[in-house]
């Protein structure tokens, strides 16, 4: 259970019983007119006054529970990548710049590690830990360590990092990136190291600047290993004159096909390297020839389940889907194939006739067996039938807009759905407003009064068990037959949600939550997100398999799919967003070639009809030196691989256990860099943090202050559940910006950089000030918050409104830019922020202080909670830690 803690310091607003630290010059002190925040250290010029810093060894906030002693006080969220790793014996980090990185390493020639024999770490942080007012430890505010703002510039564009310093040949990090680029050599190596092994894999990634080329065999067919399968690539080796290649997963040779022989340099590199994406590129995709068909390419299927409920119409959720999907039909892919159906439901079902000049609806209320009143013509092919489409869906608001209906036969409309669309697959959009209470899979209200959890304890955990196995039978059946069900939750209710996102789990689907749904609210937000959805690009009936080199193996995958057999991902629809990880185990006691590889394979239909197979490789150095594996780690894949692990401990046991399970890792990996560090560094006065790790503790203790490890007074079960969902699917950068956020000052405005943005602010309540506006970033929502002495002139000019007590902040909006200069600074702000995010757009909320800011105050992870560290707290936790391990 989580420590005891001592006081609370106050949060924004509130009377101060202590200070803060003060923030490191020029991130974010207040600045000199303007009022600090209450409970703010004072401006610099006065002395520090006594913080409420964390004890000593006998203080009065105990520290957390070392591993599998139980979790103490929950600490923040992830963050931005490292720069691209480096092995030991190499140039300094802020040297390499523009150097190759794989192939070869030099072993540095300096002292060695008396805890393992290891070589010695040359570049790390050292953070000093002195003595504080009353005794207790502290580190100098100056001395945390935060993302840079290169670090936080385009969060979602970060996984371009690096390209420059990787091997000619790798998969782009965009597509594939590995916790640590330099793989342990033997379980016991990797088990010393005490990092995650694994990759974040986004198969699909977008890459307009790049895009994938694509290479036909033809008459050649597909070049692989006839013993393990792995596809020809840039690693592979050419042999006997060209006449043969050495694959370099199994060290087989096979023959090469007679059209695919070509001479070989006087470095035994083929001639024509330049001209084969295959040799040259780490991602390809090779057009599939007929034997990896089982049948005719699917056309693009959109098969629309649209609740029509009291709820759903007075929510607005019914006029704001089927105006978006009138208007996004225009633009779905696959052009003459595509084939789109509308199925309607509350107690009873609706089917549509789309046949005829004008829709016709058949009402089925059976409900045990629904059952399809027209087979085989409930789906249209849309370019032949597009205006009576648009008409029905044009006229579904008013054909309902009287309705009494409050039962809804959520699980009947699903199965009906299974009927109209088994025969051909596709993805089927499910709208639902409200919990399934009549016909299989109705669902009772498992929440308890004002949210509070029941089931596994007061944490919550059972909550999010799933509270029948329907969905999830239904669910593998639509993946057994190409069926990705995506579920749009737009509840003013509990929904069990946690029950309903096995729909998407077992797809390959997505879960989207709109808690309380107005469409006044949030009708934006969820008509943009549905057009992206539609119409981003995606594969059809996909399946995916990662292969590794002799001596390692894949353990186990995270994200939303199907396992076939052992390890065949069954993927009816993958797109552009979708991301999955492997963790990787050795199956020998060492490695003995000095490099591993690393191939994921994609099959899958493109929107146009044509098989493709996209192919991701990595080859890495395999190596017994610690250093190494410290000084190749990726930050962000690692807080994204032990993101998912967590969210799957928090699944099967308790939000504590993810939390537990969080923060162990970081520990473990902390403890175990120390023991490589020089002797004269170990003192007990500092703090050792690898260079590119160095924000691992900052992004631990943000993940663990996430909604879904958070009391259940603060986070109600279906945001739990959500955001479980949203982890699964997240590339490494998405889930770091989750749970880490951007926060700028909006106005006054600052100095920006090239990309439009000012310098981001440390998220701590010393950044923020009453009489300022704030845009705060968490990768999904953008929050422009108002402090309670923001000049009336800066309202007024901003929204048109002089006060904004009393107003309703749903409804909201910021006048046009060329209203006045400061709705044009904040528009130019806002836009800058939106650039590169996977729809083109995030959603804008207004938050004013004291009233309507909780999720603002949430995102301040640097601050101290009632049951959560602050930074400079868990760094002298671990700190405690790693010295009682020692």
């Amino acid at each position: 259970m989580p420590a005891q803690r001592g006081p609370t310091p106050p949060r924004l607003g509130a009377s101060p019983h202590g200070a803060r630290p003060p923030p490191p010059a020029g991130s974010g002190a207040p600045r000199s007119g303007a009022p600090p925040l209450p409970g703010a250290a004072p401006p610099p010029m006065a002395p520090p006054p006594p913080r409420m810093g964390p004890p000593g060894m006998g203080g009065a906030i105990p520290m957390m529970q070392p591993p599998g002693q139980g979790a103490g006080p929950l600490p923040p969220r992830m963050g931005a990548p490292p720069s691209r790793p480096s092995l030991p014996g190499t140039t300094p980090p802020s040297a390499r710049a523009g150097q190759p990185f794989g192939g070869g390493y030099v072993q540095p020639a300096v002292g060695m590690s008396g805890d393992f024999d290891q070589p010695l770490a040359e570049t790390f942080r050292a953070l000093t830990v002195s003595s504080g007012p009353g005794g207790g430890s502290v580190i100098s505010p100056a001395e945390l360590q935060r993302p840079t703002p290169e670090e936080l510039a385009e969060p979602m564009r970060l996984d371009t990092r690096g390209d420059s310093g990787r091997q000619r040949g790798q998969c782009p990090p965009k597509y594939m990136r590995m916790t640590t680029n330099a793989l342990p050599n033997s379980p016991a190596t990797k088990g010393k190291a005490a990092l995650p092994l694994g990759a974040i894999i986004k198969p699909m990634a977008r890459d307009d600047a790049a895009p994938v080329a694509v290479v036909n065999f033809g008459a050649v067919g597909v070049v692989r290993c006839r013993r393990c399968r792995t596809y020809v690539n840039p690693f592979v080796t050419f042999i006997d004159g060209g006449r043969r290649w050495r694959c370099n997963v199994c060290s087989l040779a096979n023959d090469c096909p007679s059209d695919y022989i070509c001479d070989l340099d006087e470095h035994g590199v083929r001639r024509d390297v330049a001209e084969r994406p295959e040799l040259s590129s780490g991602v390809v995709e090779f057009v599939a020839p007929a034997e990896y068909m089982v049948r005719p390419p699917q056309p693009p299927v959109f098969l629309f389940v649209v609740e029509v409920s009291y709820a759903a119409v007075s929510s607005g959720m019914l006029r704001c889907v089927a105006a978006t999907l009138a208007h996004t039909i225009d633009h779905l892919p696959g052009g003459e194939r595509t084939q789109v159906g509308v199925i309607t439901y509350d107690s009873t079902l609706h089917f549509y006739n789309l046949h005829g000049s004008t829709p016709q609806m058949l009402v089925v209320p059976e409900l045990d067996e629904p059952f399809c009143p027209m087979p085989g013509e409930a789906l249209v092919n849309l370019s032949e039938r597009r205006d009576v489409v648009k008409q029905l869906l044009e006229k579904l608001p008013s054909m309902f807009g009287a309705t009494q209906a409050t039962e809804v036969a959520t699980g009947p409309a699903l199965k009906a759905a299974y009927t109209v669309a088994q025969h051909v697959g596709g993805k089927v959009s499910l709208f639902s407003a409200t919990r399934p209470t009549v016909g299989d899979g109705k669902l009772l209200n498992r929440e308890g009064a004002g949210g509070a959890a029941n089931g596994k304890g007061a944490e919550g955990g059972g909550l999010l068990a799933p509270a029948c196995d329907f969905y999830k039978t239904l669910a593998v059946d639509c993946s057994k037959q190409q069926l990705c069900i995506d579920v749009w939750a737009c509840h003013s209710a509990y929904a069990d949600l946690a029950t309903l996102a096995l729909l998407a789990r077992h797809t390959g689907g997505s879960v989207q939550h709109f808690p309380a749904f107005s469409d006044v609210a949030a009708g934006e937000r969820l008509s943009r997100a549905l057009q992206h959805s539609l119409t981003r690009e995606q594969g059809l009936e996909a399946v995916m398999r990662v292969r590794a080199s002799r001596g390692l193996r894949i353990a186990a995958f995270y994200g939303h799919f199907f396992i076939r057999g052992v390890d065949l991902l069954a993927l009816p629809n993958v797109d552009e967003d979708k991301s999955f990880a492997v963790e990787i185990a050795h199956e020998e006691n060492e490695i003995g070639a000095s490099t591993a590889c690393l191939q994921a394979a994609l099959l899958y239909t493109t929107t146009s009809g044509e098989r493709r197979i996209r192919v991701l490789t990595l080859e890495l150095p395999v190596t017994s030196a610690l250093n190494s594996i410290f000084d190749s780690a990726d930050v962000d894949a690692c807080v994204s691989l032990t993101a998912r692990l967590a969210a799957e401990a928090t699944l099967s046991a308790s939000p504590l256990t993810g939390a537990e399970k969080l923060q162990n890792a970081c520990l473990e990996a902390l403890r175990a860099y120390r023991s490589l560090c020089p002797p004269h560094a170990k003192t007990t006065a500092a703090l050792l943090l690898p260079e590119n790790l160095r924000l691992l503790p900052l992004y631990t203790l943000a993940a663990m202050k996430a909604a879904l490890y958070a009391s259940p007074a603060e986070a109600r079960a279906d945001e739990r559940a959500a955001l479980i969902a949203t982890i699964a699917n997240a590339s490494a950068t998405e889930a770091t910006v989750l749970a880490h956020p951007r926060l700028f000052q909006a106005y006054p405005p600052l100095e920006k950089g090239p990309n439009g943005l000012p310098a981001p602010l440390p998220l701590s309540a010393q950044s923020v000030q009453t009489n300022v506006a704030y845009l705060l970033d968490d990768g999904a929502q953008l929050s422009l918050w108002f402090g309670r002495d923001v000049p009336s002139e800066m309202l007024q000019a901003a929204f048109g409104w002089p006060s904004l007590q009393g107003v309703d902040l749903a409804t909201l909006r910021l006048l046009p830019p060329n209203t006045s200069p400061v709705a044009a600074e904040i528009h130019a702000l806002v836009d800058a922020a939106r650039v590169g995010r996977p729809a083109g757009w995030t959603p804008l909320r207004v938050l004013v202080q004291g009233t309507s800011d909780a999720p603002f105050v949430r995102a301040l992870i640097e601050d101290q909670t009632k049951q959560m560290m602050s930074y400079p707290e868990f760094l002298l936790h671990c700190h405690r830690y790693i010295l009682s391990k020692a």
